[in-house]
């Protein structure tokens, strides 16, 4: 049995359930999948990336892992059609599991494991050896792991006082009018915008801004266009990644959310300047300060709900809906950034196009970008069946970058962590 780490922990906590925090990575490759070679890379994978092979275990109120090697993986035909519940009988008990269709495979990971620059570079190890492209340079066993980020932050003292900070509780935000899926499903709307890498770069330099606040300039304007929004705030969530700003490295979790606004006053300006105006905002929200300070508040916060006399089976439930409520209340939709993906010349000779998903049970809309062959693919989340918003955020940026495309992929039902299945020993069993 091993201790979770603070952070990767409270998202077994808040992102569990029917509803759970189950993040895909597809690839999409240029030949049939071989489904026995497939599940061997996998297999080799987790002897490289030991947290990825977590299985949880509820002892007393908190939750553990047992992390021994795991010789067998869920690898299992789309053809079902069917959601899986993680950590399961239906997955060997691990936190994720493998789905493929005729040329595409789809690796299901519980975000408890790891956050989206993890999970990428755990594909990129499925990759090397699926491909054959590693020779011999493969990483070595139990080479990746998580690491006590927040622990580590924490412990390093505050980089000052925080300054700037978005709070809220003290605006008007906007909240996307549209009428959502029932909560007691997983099924979401998903539609892929693929953009021309270059020439959005190039738009990003010249306005003095970045990938994200520049798709914040033109998503904002598009959400003005589609909705009658007034005087309130769009407000985007987005994760920041720790590790260059606090000097650590982990293959877990090691981002936190914060909070991009863009009012009434930013939709005047011209777009470039939009784009420099929201990154100097984010500038703001992201100085070490501001994000120490949020860490120290989760950290507080969790430390509340460990403490809390209730069973975990019944805390948890509570956690997932309260974290909803706010991101809810205090977001109009979500910005993931995965980054540019380079898996090497072997494997994009294989590989022709990554995309990476979740569900938006948060937010209405979550949309997660990533770079891979000279195009962002960003991946829209809708928790409604309404195309409109899309179609206006696809048009926006066709006008700007011509050869942006658009393609509706329809429903799709995520996968679920049901703590019922999760089990339980005393202190004295372990």
């Amino acid at each position: 049995m091993k201790e979770l780490y603070f952070f990767d922990e409270t998202f077994y906590w808040g992102r569990s359930g029917r509803r759970a925090t189950v993040i895909e990575a597809e690839c999409e490759l240029t030949q049939d999948v071989r489904p026995d070679e497939l599940r061997a890379a996998v297999v080799s994978a987790l002897r490289v990336h030991r947290n990825f092979r977590a299985r949880p275990v509820i002892v007393g109120r908190r939750f553990l892992v047992e992390d021994s090697e795991a010789e067998q993986v869920a690898v299992v035909s789309e053809a079902d059609g069917l959601p899986r519940n993680v950590g399961t009988k239906e997955t060997g008990g691990l936190m994720l599991y493998v789905s493929y269709g005729e040329r595409r495979f789809t690796l299901h990971v519980f975000h408890g494991l790891a956050d989206m620059r993890s999970i990428c570079g755990f594909l990129g190890t499925v990759l090397r050896f699926y491909c054959q492209a590693g020779g011999d340079n493969l990483p070595a066993a139990d080479s990746m792991d998580t690491f006590p980020c927040h622990e580590h932050i924490l412990g390093g003292g505050a980089p000052g006082e925080p300054q700037g900070m978005f709070v809220p509780q003290e605006h008007d935000i906007f909240h996307l009018p549209e009428r959502l899926f029932s909560t007691r499903t997983t099924r979401q709307h998903i539609i892929d915008i693929d953009v021309p890498l270059a020439p959005l770069l190039a738009f990003a330099r010249e306005s003095g801004s970045s990938v994200v606040p520049a798709l914040n300039a033109v998503i904002g304007r598009a959400i003005r266009q589609r909705y009658d929004v007034g005087q309130k705030e769009i407000v985007c969530y987005t994760p920041k990644d720790l590790r260059p700003v606090f000097h650590f490295e982990t293959g877990g979790n090691g981002a936190i959310p914060f909070s991009l606004p863009y009012t009434a006053e930013t939709d005047r300006l011209p777009l470039g300047e939009r784009a420099r105006r929201l990154r100097e905002e984010m500038m703001v929200q992201t100085r070490p300060a501001n994000l120490y300070a949020t860490v120290a508040q989760w950290r507080a916060d969790y430390d509340q709900i460990f403490a809390a006399p209730l069973p975990v089976t019944e805390v948890s439930p509570m956690v997932v809906k309260s974290r909803r409520q706010n991101d809810s209340a205090f977001c109009t939709y979500g910005i993931s950034y995965a980054g540019h993906l380079d898996f090497g010349d072997g494997i994009a000779r294989q590989v022709q196009a990554v995309g990476v998903s979740a569900g938006s049970y948060s937010y209405p809309l979550w949309i997660i970008a990533c770079e891979y062959k000279g195009i962002l693919r960003m991946r829209l989340v809708q928790s409604f069946e309404s195309d409109r918003l899309a179609t206006v955020i696809h048009q926006e940026l066709a006008a700007l970058f011509p050869g942006t495309t658009y393609t509706d992929r329809g429903h799709h039902d995520f996968d679920s962590f049901p703590l019922g299945s999760v089990p339980r020993k005393d202190n004295k069993q372990v």
